[in-house]
């Protein structure tokens, strides 16, 4: 199966006549997880190419570019040109080549086969005479006199392998891994100097050398197509998950509409609905947000989005993929009926001090990275808004007045340490931060609900703390993770207030152990706590499907105390490949829930089965079943808003596919998938014991659900310069809150959701990209009338069918422009992020007047420019 992984391969190749130094560029797939490179493939044996008569008697020099394939024993096994040069240069270089030999690359310790673009130089020197003997004894060898190094213009990265040559004396060397070349005996006077390597320009100087001194020079040589990131090669190696998308940082940064935010980028993909507003939810496969998990680096993060869906709480420079998983996915997540969003942050570089500064309309953020000793390293990272400051400059308007403008900052630090003495083993310790306040005055009370009055006032934030061991051997791999870390939600709109300070405590430890080539057994711990002080006075919030409505009649619940929830879990499975092409992977995960005030734990048993089988060389049949439990969240569990003995909800979830790869570039996937919900956490009038007297029961588990659908996704990989795909979801999400009810739609249910997304780099540093998306409308639920409420003197809304009625559809078109300035020691990037091109506001509510009697839809935001910067060295 296919997996991706980002290497920048160097060949060091040497001769008289014609050089071959390394391309580099292959492409990740989506629906193909990333596995961790850990050796890159290395030239063993370069065949020198004959230079092409033609060429030489007009002495023509020339580059041909080729797409290397390397099997997983290091042979060549396919060369194709891309870029052919004529006058025999192609045949040349193929069939030299074809007889190259590589140390293999490696994927997870485990040879792999990969694909990489490759550029064979052909320089022309003129042949030099052949010495003659005179049997005098040799002269001896001349000192240093041109020395220097080679490094890409706008990165300072070294260009091992590059090779300098002095063509009218017919000199050459190759630079080593720091860049670095050197000359001897340099007759003296000014002489041209040529630098070539694989997928770079050509860098011609004049150099000129003085007795008794030694010339030393730096040259920056311009990549063809330049990009601060490592190129991207895709390699076979062991699938575990039915369904897996990830996507590398070098996609991520520059999709449209999302101004380079990781997270945004996942609502692009097959299965995710679009959310309100274009905010921050993630709504997989029709279920709610709240369903779905998001992690970094394996463990949570409490809060994905500042206000909402602004921008990430985790600094995109600092990470290295994204892994989403809609459904079936494996033992190894627990806790969730939804899907699942991994963000993996990447190690600091080490090979000098790096930087990065970015400024935009709304925010500024920078990261700041490098070696302390050769074995520690270092990436500090922050952001901090300045809505605030641009809204001070707005003059006040009807309305709501700010009292404290919209404001949030997040910070990042992550030292990695893989000390010498324990080759095996890697130490990492991250630090995260992130604070979120708003606060509002309003003028009057509103006309639908004059409780509220005042003003509203939200304050959010968290703080965590990870450290992390990782040992691998020959066939076991152990990958310890502990997390401590505190949470705020705090807000209050007139008199109503809610306070949740929470310590959240994590550890999660996973052993893999390679028994044989065909088996491997895998399995850990995983468990979570979190300790809360909660005060509040306010009603109890709506649940999935209740509409919006006037709260005056809804009692005040008073809540000061403490809630714990503890969920203590195990898992294990085995990837059994019993024949070739052949893939099973049985597992179970044991997850228990305890709550305060809780009668007694809770405890599930999730089986899951995942079967892939390799059909042929490109085409993949896939499948999945499994058992998933998502415990009651938020206020659900709470004595004082729910009810702390709730069962978890169930999900039966079933999926079948298929993926076609006709070419490395290009991948093809399908699937249909069906859920089965029951125990869904619904309102409850009922009385119950509790504490020896009888309470309000509030919820309980008496719903039921299915969601069902297909999942299209066409994805052209990253290449050099273009990347993009199409992703086309139907689907259908209902459920029933008692027996005998009526089937209903999700508040999220969106029949179709299309996206289209591609981008492509031209030449002198511009590159270009669109994204356009279709999405059905959400389902509503009418007002067919009102009633007054003489005592309130408020009006009260009758309505139809829970989400009888649907929004008008959306769409919309993205464009996003950026330029790339390159200079010698660093690179800046000016953009222009355009949402919604064609001023297509989208409708994202119906508003009504205070007796219900008019209504007009609401709109979500106009075209919307976002310009922006980024420097980096």
């Amino acid at each position: 199966m296919k997996t991706l992984f980002a290497v920048l391969c160097f060949f060091v190749a040497t001769g008289a006549l014609a050089q071959a130094p390394d391309g580099g560029v292959a492409d990740p797939d989506a629906g193909v997880p990333t596995g961790v490179l850990t050796k890159p493939p290395e030239l063993l044996r370069q065949v020198e190419a004959p230079y092409p008569p033609e060429a030489a008697a007009q002495q023509l020099e020339g580059t041909v570019v080729m797409l290397i394939d390397i099997s997983e024993t290091g042979t060549v096994t396919n060369v194709e040109v891309t870029e052919p040069a004529g006058h025999g240069f192609d045949e040349a270089a193929v069939e030299a080549v074809k007889q190259f030999q590589f140390e293999p690359a490696q994927v997870d310790h485990v040879p792999a086969p990969v694909r990489i673009q490759y550029a064979y130089q052909f320089v022309f020197r003129p042949v030099q005479p052949e010495p003659t003997e005179d049997g005098g004894v040799a002269a001896p060898e001349a000192p240093v006199n041109f020395s220097g190094r080679a490094l890409e213009r706008g990165s300072r990265k070294p260009l091992a392998g590059a090779e300098v040559v002095i063509p009218e004396l017919g000199l050459s060397t190759v630079a080593d891994e720091d860049g670095r070349f050197s000359f001897r005996g340099v007759p003296l006077g000014t002489h041209e100097v040529l630098v070539v390597l694989g997928g770079y320009d050509r860098f011609r100087t004049k150099e000129t050398l003085a007795e008794g001194l030694e010339t030393r020079a730096t040259y920056y040589v311009q990549k063809r197509i330049f990009s601060a990131f490592e190129t991207v090669v895709r390699s076979e190696r062991e699938r575990k998950e039915v369904t897996s998308t990830t996507l590398q940082v070098a996609e991520v940064q520059r999709v449209p509409g999302t101004q380079g935010d990781t997270l945004k980028v996942v609502q692009n993909l097959p299965g995710v609905a679009r959310p309100a507003f274009n905010g921050g939810q993630l709504v997989i496969r029709g279920t709610s947000p709240q369903e779905s998990g998001v992690f970094l680096d394996g463990q949570r993060i409490p809060l994905l989005f500042h206000f909402g869906g602004l921008t990430s709480v985790y600094n995109s420079e600092l990470l290295d993929a994204l892994d989403y998983l809609p459904g079936n996915f494996s033992s190894y997540y627990g806790d969730i009926t939804g899907g699942v969003i991994n963000v993996r942050s990447r190690d600091p570089k080490m090979d000098r001090i790096h930087a990065t500064a970015g400024v935009s309309l709304i925010e500024s953020n920078a990261v700041v990275e490098g070696p302390i000793t050769d074995t520690l390293g270092f990436a500090i990272g922050g952001r901090r808004s300045y809505v605030d400051l641009v809204l001070g400059l707005v003059p006040e308007g009807d309305g709501p007045s700010l009292q404290v403008a919209p404001r949030y900052y997040d910070a990042q630090l992550k030292l990695v340490w893989k000390p010498k003495a324990l080759p095996r083993h890697t130490f990492s310790l991250q630090g995260l931060t992130s604070r979120d306040r708003l606060g509002l005055v309003f003028d009057r009370p509103s006309d639908n609900d004059p409780t509220v009055t005042g003003g509203l006032d939200v304050t959010t934030g968290f703080n965590q703390l990870r450290l992390r061991h990782q040992y691998r051997a020959d066939a076991l791999t152990l990958d310890t993770q502990a997390l401590v870390g505190n949470t705020l939600v705090e807000f209050a709109v007139g008199a109503r207030n809610l306070r949740i300070a929470s310590t959240d405590l994590s550890l999660r430890s996973t052993a893999e152990y390679v028994l044989r080539e065909s088996l491997t057994l895998a399995g850990g711990v995983d468990v979570t706590s979190n300790l809360a002080r909660v005060k509040a006075l306010i009603q109890r919030p709506p649940r999935e499907g209740e509409p919006p409505r006037p709260l005056i009649n809804e009692a005040l619940v008073t809540a000061d105390g403490d809630f714990v929830q503890f969920f203590p879990s195990l898992w294990v499975e085995g990837r059994v490949s019993p024949v070739k092409g052949l893939l099973v992977v049985p597992g179970v995960r044991a997850e228990g829930y305890v709550f305060t005030d809780q009668k007694e734990a809770r405890y599930t048993l999730n089986p899951r089965l995942a079967v892939r089988y390799a059909l042929t060389d490109a085409v993949t049949l896939k499948g999945g079943a499994g058992v998933y439990h998502g415990p009651p969240i938020q206020d659900e569990a709470s004595v004082d808003f729910g009810n702390p003995d709730l069962k978890a909800k169930r999900s039966l979830q079933y999926s079948v596919g298929a993926e076609w790869q006709p070419r490395q570039e290009w991948f093809v996937s399908g699937e249909v998938f069906y859920n089965d919900l029951d125990d869904l956490i619904v309102r409850s009038d009922a009385l119950v014991e509790r504490g020896g007297e009888r309470v309000p029961e509030r919820l309980k588990n008496g719903g039921v659900g299915r969601i069902y659908g297909l999942e299209v996704l066409i994805r052209r990989s990253l290449t050099e310069r273009l990347f993009g795909w199409i992703s086309y979801t139907l689907s259908r999400s209902e459920r029933r809150d008692a027996p005998g009810a009526a089937w209903r739609k999700f508040d999220n249910d969106q029949t179709h959701v299309l996206t289209a997304i591609a981008s492509y780099k031209l030449p002198r540093g511009w590159e270009v990209g669109a994204r356009f998306r279709f999405a059905s409308g959400n389902p509503t639920t009418p007002v067919v009338g009102a009633v007054r409420d003489d005592t309130n003197d408020v009006f009260l809304p009758l309505f139809a069918a829970v989400n009888s009625n649907r929004l008008p559809s959306f769409n919309q078109l993205d464009v996003r422009v950026d330029k790339v300035f390159v200079f010698d020691t660093w690179t800046l990037d000016l953009y222009l992020d355009l949402t919604n091109a064609y001023h297509n506001p989208a409708v994202e509510g119906i508003a009504y007047n205070y007796n219900y009697s008019q209504s007009a839809y609401f709109e979500g935001l106009p075209i919307l420019p976002v310009l922006g910067a980024k420097g980096s060295f």
